[in-house]
């Protein structure tokens, strides 16, 4: 299923990688910074984009050990946990 979604994406990493490199390094903690910060729901909707965002960095980084997938793993949740309780309330 996993390479099925990685197939599928194959047109968001490649535009993804035609970006500067320091793009990501800026967009992601931006869109960090401004989810927590923004209250209501445009900051759940942020902190959404991020989680989606990080969800393709996860796809295209190549596979490692299982505690490390685990924590990447783990930090989406969060983040997306974040985004729906700023959305909920």
């Amino acid at each position: 299923m996993a390479s099925k979604l990685r197939q599928r994406s194959a047109v968001f990493f490649v535009y993804l990688h035609q970006l500067p490199r320091w793009v990501p390094l800026v967009v992601l903690p931006a869109l960090l910074i401004a989810g927590l910060a923004v209250p209501g729901a445009a900051g759940g909707v942020l902190l959404a984009v991020l989680a989606f965002l990080l969800w393709f960095a996860f796809l295209a980084a190549p596979a490692r050990s299982v505690s490390h997938r685990l924590v990447r793993i783990v930090v989406r949740a969060v983040i997306l946990a974040m985004a729906v309780g700023k959305l909920i309330s």
